[in-house]
């Protein structure tokens, strides 16, 4: 059973407050490539950390975005893709003893306007960790990257992603994809239910792993609700 403290009330209470108004603006971009796909930019302007948007422009080269910052902290660039075939060494990680670096192998890793940027993602396409390659090849053939934080990754098959960046100033060439496969670590199933334990709101039930109820809330599917003292 979940409970929430009257503090813990006044603050969520504070942060739901902070979160009303705003408004948001409609921002119009034309003379794109039809039908091309964008990476969109929002930047915060009070954090300075920016948000990317995939979106793909009409068949007369528009785009519009709806957001809450001003439209002058949008940018839109056009992703371009070589998609090629690439190449991890090592190949299989073990994530209990992973390797300090994994050496990628392909073609048109660019070093122009930065380092390629190294991401991994799951078989689901769920980011897990990104890096940028710490050296590459001076016919940009191959590069060397540390290996993320996988502390937290399951056994699985990952695909490894390689960006360049381009004179805009935005990571939007994508080289191509290679594949390394990780085990080790198991993605656990307490219960034997079939569902893991991210997936079931009772993981020690092997009777139950959605619809859980519970008087006071917020475990699992089920909605937060708040609870007097304890």
């Amino acid at each position: 059973m979940k409970r929430l403290l009257p503090l813990s009330l006044l603050l969520l209470l504070v942060v739901l407050a902070g979160c009303s108004g705003g408004g948001s603006n409609s921002c119009s971009f034309s003379g794109l490539v039809p039908n091309g796909t964008y990476l969109v930019f929002i930047t915060n302007p009070n954090t300075n950390l920016a948000t990317t948007l995939t979106r793909v422009a009409t068949s007369s080269g528009t785009l519009s975005i709806t957001t809450s910052v001003s439209c002058s902290n949008v940018v839109v660039v056009l992703a371009t893709t070589s998609n090629l075939s690439l190449s991890a060494s090592p190949s299989s990680i073990d994530l209990e003893s992973p390797p300090s670096t994994v050496t990628i192998t392909g073609q048109s890793f660019d070093t122009t306007y930065g380092m390629p940027r190294v991401e991994y993602f799951d078989s689901s396409g769920f980011l897990v960790g990104s890096v940028y390659a710490s050296s590459v090849s001076g016919g940009g053939t191959s590069l060397v990257a540390t290996v993320p934080d996988l502390s937290n990754a399951y056994s699985g098959t990952y695909q490894i992603r390689v960006t360049n960046k381009t004179y805009q100033g935005y990571y939007s060439h994508r080289v191509g994809n290679a594949t390394v496969e990780a085990w080790g670590r198991d993605r656990p199933d307490s219960d034997g239910d079939g569902w893991y334990d991210d997936q079931d709101c009772a993981p020690y039930d092997p009777y139950q792993y959605t619809g859980c109820s519970e008087t006071c809330g917020g475990y699992g599917n089920e909605p937060l609700t708040l609870c007097g003292p304890i």
